[in-house]
């Protein structure tokens, strides 16, 4: 995949399960990832988990407006 087509960010799992908060960033592969180092191994990835700054607030970014696009429309049908 070319630099203009690798436009994944980390792959995100958050959850609050009973007061916990806990956020997961997981690879998305160098050939998708938007904050790859080229073609080679990331060197942010550890055992399929990415520890890139920039993609992880690219990853957070994007759960927040998924979110809030979610929470409006559950504002809009009690509305």
């Amino acid at each position: 995949m070319s630099a203009k087509t690798a436009t994944k960010t980390a792959n995100t799992r958050a959850t609050i399960y009973e007061g916990r908060f806990d956020i997961n960033f997981d690879c998305v592969g160098v050939t998708a990832c938007k904050y790859a180092c080229g073609e080679y191994e990331c060197s942010f990835r550890t055992f399929g988990s990415c520890g890139s700054p920039h993609a992880k607030l690219a990853a957070i970014k994007l759960l927040r407006d998924r979110l809030s696009k979610e929470s409006k429309q559950i504002e809009d049908f009690e509305g």
